[in-house]
């Protein structure tokens, strides 16, 4: 008889990532306990401008599974250019990998 130990301890998969991802170069601090958390972003756009963003607010961190695949989630947000960004940005763990996704257009 099965009383439950055991049973459910494959990591839940989120499926396929089905936001529109884009690459980025991030500079990252790594706390003392080995977090990483973003610093800096630069993204080329579609004319081949590349912009920074700096200071950025890291609101939720979660470790995921897309397709089988870690990855850890950022939600975050930066002021630049007189406006506020909000973005999600994906640390693809077993690439070193960054990609972001804008939640604004």
């Amino acid at each position: 008889m099965n009383m439950g130990i055991g049973i459910n301890t494959q990591k839940p998969d989120e499926g396929q990532l089905s936001r529109k991802l884009e690459e980025v170069a991030c500079g990252v601090w790594f706390t003392s306990r080995g977090t990483a958390m973003p610093q800096l972003i630069k993204y080329q756009d579609q004319d081949g401008l590349i912009h920074s963003i700096s200071q950025i607010r890291v609101i939720t961190r979660e470790k995921k599974y897309y397709c089988g695949i870690p990855i850890q989630e950022y939600r975050c947000s930066a002021r630049a250019e007189g406006r506020v960004y909000s973005f999600r940005l994906y640390y693809y763990m077993e690439t070193n990998c960054w990609k972001i996704s804008w939640e604004d257009g």
